[in-house]
């Protein structure tokens, strides 16, 4: 929490421009930022490089910062007082790992918070939030790999009891998707030590609770000593024994041109429904996520997501991202992105009708192409857009057919072209010293008032939310921002991870 100093709190911060460069609707400032300690009054300086950008609603705000500390030769050397990891403490690791897995299972049998026991475990089982994290588990097929706590959870508990970052896949292994786990024993292969590193190679053995039957599964777990002298996981690659009897395996079934087809009347459905239940004050929301789970491929397999009406985030590769695009940002508790008005809406309006025009449907096994234009009847007038259209459609684990490729654009017109690029610079007002001035006063004040509300007990969360929107350009526009305090997850190009940093 940057903006609460951690829980002490600044007291005052303190702009020091080296340089503030104009350069039309854009500015960059280079300097050193001060920030006093509100417990004991000590100053810290910082460097800074801050880039403004004039938005569509003509407000300033910050598309560009860097902050860091500035450079010390004598902490540049590495540590050497890092302390080896051993052999115990390896298989100490492991038997709290066996014994996890265990807990988990039987907190979920007795319908016990599995849930809290699991992400505790997991905050000392694994080194996430301390270095990088190679997790490649046994039951992942469409998301082979897991970089981030969530999608370890996920995993772990299974998509349905994950509060954030499900993945449909995923059974919950730790529960053994329900039949849980009654034993759990390593065999170690090799255990290989490395300094403050260590590798090992072999068999765990999973006992059914249900059956009693016992599984074989292969591992390679890799092991870091964490700044605070945990032994934690950095590295965990998990697979089923290779089994030649079962060859390459079955295939999805190929993809039918009547399967493409049913997808496509599937898709102008609940359009059609998202805009009629909007109109009736039903819950269009929930009617869209319903949809979109049974159109598109997010949480089976990458979906390549280019909207129509997409212009400050043109790509969607996140299920929030594309319901916020199909419903509206206003409409959404997550992932809103500001410039969504709702196109499954018509933003508002409602559409009456869809009709799909293939230039060519092509299929290749287990995925298809299709290609043509598509036609909106606006509910209100009747008037009919045209809009031309890509859509990749594969085969998913469960034999359903979903979408992982959209790309949607206007047709081309040579005359707006020239217009667009004539007209857009006059609507454009350069930035001014003085607005930049003001920008950073706004950031100053802004750290001041969260850390101010966090030591009074208020909302300082409310309030550095609010500040975020009229100070960083998130939905407006990219958003290149490198923390100071930020070691693992040094950049942040979203909002929410903004936010994480600053509270």
């Amino acid at each position: 929490g940057f903006a609460i100093n951690g829980g002490r709190g600044w007291s005052e911060v303190e702009f020091d421009n080296h340089q503030i460069d104009l350069n039309g609707n854009t500015a960059i400032a280079m300097g050193n930022y001060y920030f006093t300690d509100a417990t004991d009054g000590s100053k810290s300086k910082v460097e800074y490089t801050f880039g403004y950008k004039r938005c569509d609603d003509g407000k300033v705000r910050i598309f560009l910062h860097h902050s860091s500390m500035p450079y010390n030769p004598r902490a540049s050397a590495a540590p050497v007082d890092v302390k080896p990891i051993t052999k115990h403490e390896v298989l100490s690791a492991q038997d709290k790992w066996a014994n996890a897995i265990k807990k988990i299972s039987k907190e979920y049998k007795h319908k016990k918070d599995f849930v809290a026991t699991a992400a505790k475990a997991a905050g000392e089982l694994y080194a996430y939030g301390h270095t990088d994290v190679l997790f490649k588990p046994t039951k992942a097929r469409d998301v082979q790999f897991r970089p981030d706590a969530a999608g370890a959870m996920s995993y772990f508990l299974g998509s349905k009891n994950a509060k954030g970052g499900g993945i449909a896949e995923d059974g919950g292994f730790a529960i053994n998707g329900g039949s849980g786990w009654s034993d759990v024993m390593f065999d170690n292969h090799k255990i290989d030590l490395k300094g403050n590193v260590a590798i090992a190679m072999g068999n765990y053995y999973f006992t059914d609770a249900t059956t009693g039957e016992e599984s074989m599964v292969e591992y390679t777990f890799g092991y870091t000593r964490c700044n605070d002298g945990k032994v934690r996981i950095f590295l965990h690659h998990s697979s089923v024994p290779y089994n030649p009897e079962a060859g390459a395996g079955a295939s999805p079934g190929d993809i039918t041109e009547a399967e493409v087809r049913a997808a496509q009347d599937l898709w102008r459905d609940s359009i059609k429904k998202i805009s009629a239940a909007h109109k009736a004050d039903n819950d269009f929301v929930a009617a869209a996520g319903e949809a979109a789970g049974e159109l598109y491929a997010y949480g089976h397999a990458n979906v390549l997501f280019k909207p129509t009406k997409a212009k400050e985030s043109q790509f969607r590769p996140m299920a929030a991202d594309a319901m916020s695009y199909f419903v509206g940002a206003k409409n959404v508790e997550e992932g809103a992105i500001s410039e969504d008005g709702g196109f499954a809406i018509n933003g508002g309006r409602g559409w009456s009708d869809v009709a799909f025009d293939n230039h060519q449907i092509e299929l290749h096994g287990n995925t298809a192409l299709a290609m043509g234009n598509y036609y909106f009847t606006d509910a209100i007038d009747g008037s009919t857009s045209k809009v031309e259209y890509t859509f990749g459609y594969k085969r998913c684990d469960d034999g359903r057919v979903r979408i992982i490729l959209h790309h949607s654009s206007v047709p081309y017109n040579p005359a707006s072209t020239a217009a667009t690029e004539a007209h857009a610079p006059e609507k454009v007002h350069a930035i001014t010293e003085s607005e930049v001035r003001a920008a950073q006063k706004l950031w100053a004040d802004s750290i001041k008032k969260i850390s101010a509300e966090y030591l009074d007990g208020k909302d300082f969360v409310a309030t550095a939310g609010e500040a975020a929107g009229q100070l960083y350009a998130y939905g407006h526009s990219n958003v290149l921002f490198k923390p100071t305090k930020a070691k693992d997850t040094q950049f942040r190009s979203r909002g929410a991870e903004a936010m994480s940093y600053f509270v």
